[in-house]
């Protein structure tokens, strides 16, 4: 999630575009998995949240956990700066059947992005990738006055799409070092059965609100009795029984149907905890 919201009107998509090229770097070797800008923007109106709310870690910690993901990226271009200088101009119209002029031009990108854990909203890394290209002697025909508004504001100019380039390249190369560092994400999925069928269906009182998903594994297990600390009363232990497992087959927002297999029969209230996927 690139934000480029403060470049104001002169590169409105300049974020967007700096997100893909990320994306196709991070994960042209398969090392990295980058769930598709659709599904975050479908996760964010699920949740009534605005485009604007991405940037905050605890929103992005949200949707990054319904989403099942490792880790979220959020990004901003903190520098989008082009310069030009001109060098030499010809002669103008009645003097010259060429008026051109020459121009030293300068660009500098650069892109700042946190990881954050979908846990616990923590910044787990910062990165940054800096770009800077210069060009010495541009000729430009004044007359094009196309070109003329293209250089003004650096949109879409070659010079300033190079040092993009650069500071993508040098910002994937450092997010990928910090992502495989990152410690395999074991997220706590708890919930209770709310109701059962002979069939061994279960209903679960948990859903995509709270990172299920079609084909999450269950342990099943029948509460057992729980030992309070005498001072705070908080529960030291708990000696819950185990009775199968349950494969989710269908999830909506706020619950899941799993199906059970197991050698215990279970009941409304007995628990369900996620089991943690392979890498």
């Amino acid at each position: 999630m690139i934000n480029s919201s403060y470049l104001g009107t002169h590169a409105p998509d300049v974020g967007k575009g700096v997100s893909e090229l990320l994306i196709s770097k991070l994960v042209q070797d398969g090392t990295v998995t980058v769930v598709e800008r659709a599904a975050i923007d479908k996760i964010l109106a699920e949740q009534n949240l605005t485009n604007s709310d991405r940037a905050d870690p605890a929103t992005a910690a949200k949707v990054g956990k319904v989403l099942g993901v490792e880790a979220i990226i959020l990004g901003t271009i903190t520098h989008y700066d082009y310069s030009e200088k001109i060098k030499k101009a010809s002669s103008f119209w009645g003097y010259s059947s060429s008026p051109k002029a020459k121009y030293d031009i300068s660009a500098k990108a650069q892109i700042t992005t946190r990881l954050v854990s979908p846990d616990t909203a923590e910044v787990l890394a910062v990165s940054e990738g800096i770009g800077e290209t210069e060009r010495k002697g541009v000729q430009i025909d004044l007359r094009d006055t196309g070109a003329r508004l293209l250089m003004a504001s650096g949109v879409n100019s070659p010079v300033m799409n190079e040092s993009i380039d650069k500071a993508v390249a040098q910002l994937a190369a450092q997010l990928k070092a910090d992502l495989v560092r990152l410690p395999l994400r074991t997220p706590t999925i708890n919930g209770l059965v709310a109701d059962t069928s002979q069939a061994g269906q279960l209903v679960v009182n948990i859903g995509s609100r709270d990172g299920v998903k079609i084909g999450q594994r269950f342990q099943v297990l029948r509460p057992g009795k729980e030992v309070r600390d005498p001072v705070s009363g908080r529960v030291l232990m708990r000696n819950d029984t185990l009775l199968g497992e349950a494969v989710v087959t269908a999830v909506s927002d706020t619950s899941s149907l799993a199906q059970y297999q197991g050698t215990g029969q279970p009941e409304v209230r007995d628990i369900v905890v996620g089991i943690p996927r392979e890498k």
